[in-house]
């Protein structure tokens, strides 16, 4: 498994240590960074992943990556990142936990991405991909990310909810070896109120929820501000989310501190904490580690299913 530092100047280095310090997982693992900004000097740096070869002990790595010379200006977090996504597109780890990083930091040094996602799915040369949100209790999946909230009405259309929530489903089997049950939100208030709130419910998303049917557990679609508490109730039940914002605020409000973000259809194991930076608090001692600790758990726990 690798770790990836995450932003220097962010919580990532703190939460990472006070993660292996409550669990060591059963398999080796490397923290991708630094040593300027990972201060442990109980765990052995490595420069070369084959240098942990043949070890019989599990253990954790510190697996130094330094910038180049023309590389000095780009924000180290990509640099972790980058280095983390080919050691698991070459196989030499099989799954990946990122530490949170500035989407605007990354901007600023001429990455053009807008976060983990973007790049993950790009670098692995998928086209259908997902960002997921697991806790025990709830799970999340976004149909649309990073876009204003103006363009998500083009977005939905039949065929196209009809390939996701099938991608979705099969990618949750393949990773949990587990059926699930989706529950399908309104994208309008009422979910549409029978027409009466907008068209899109009865004219694209109940349409596509009656085709799917015969293939998978799906309901809905129901209001926005109740289906997060049924889906509380309902045991593996799974949230189809039509945009960021609809999903999050109601997934982070109730699992801050033990939801994972997830991306589904990559070709290796990938988590991550569902909060930020933290720059606010960071180097002060008091970041919770909880949800860098459920990533590292959940992606070990997927890659021993």
């Amino acid at each position: 498994m690798a770790v990836t530092l995450g932003d220097p100047q962010g919580i990532g280095p703190e939460i990472i240590e006070k993660s292996f310090f409550q669990y060591q997982p059963q398999c080796s693992v490397i923290i991708i960074g630094d040593t300027r900004y990972y201060g442990n000097n109980n765990i052995p740096v490595i420069d070369n992943i084959d240098e942990i070869k043949g070890k019989k002990e599990k253990g954790i790595y510190l697996y130094r990556v330094l910038p180049s010379e023309n590389e000095k200006k780009i924000d180290p977090s990509y640099l972790y990142v980058r280095e983390g996504i080919r050691l698991a597109l070459e196989n030499k780890v099989h799954a990946l936990v990122t530490g949170p990083v500035s989407k605007e930091k990354w901007l600023q040094s001429g990455i053009p991405f807008k976060g983990h996602t973007g790049l993950l799915a790009h670098s692995a040369g998928v086209e259908d991909h997902c960002m997921f949100f697991w806790s025990e209790d709830m799970k999340v999946a976004l149909y649309t990310i990073h876009i204003p909230l103006k363009d998500i009405f083009s977005q939905i259309k039949k065929e196209k909810i009809i390939h996701f929530v099938r991608f979705v489903n099969n990618r949750l089997k393949e990773s949990f070896k587990k059926e699930f049950h989706f529950l399908v939100s309104g994208l309008n208030p009422h979910a549409g109120e029978g027409g009466i709130i907008g068209q899109e419910e009865l004219e694209t998303i109940i349409p596509a929820i009656d085709e799917l049917k015969s293939e998978m557990n799906i309901t809905g679609p129901f209001p926005p501000d109740t289906i997060f508490l049924q889906a509380r109730d309902i045991p593996d039940s799974v949230v189809i989310s039509w945009y960021h914002d609809q999903g999050l605020i109601a997934f982070k409000l109730l699992n801050i501190n033990s939801g994972v973000n997830m991306t589904l259809g990559l070709p290796f194991i990938r988590t991550s904490p569902d909060h930020g930076t933290a720059f606010d608090i960071a180097g002060k001692g008091i970041a919770d580690p909880s949800s860098m600790l459920q990533a590292i758990k959940l992606a070990e726990h997927l890659l021993s299913v």
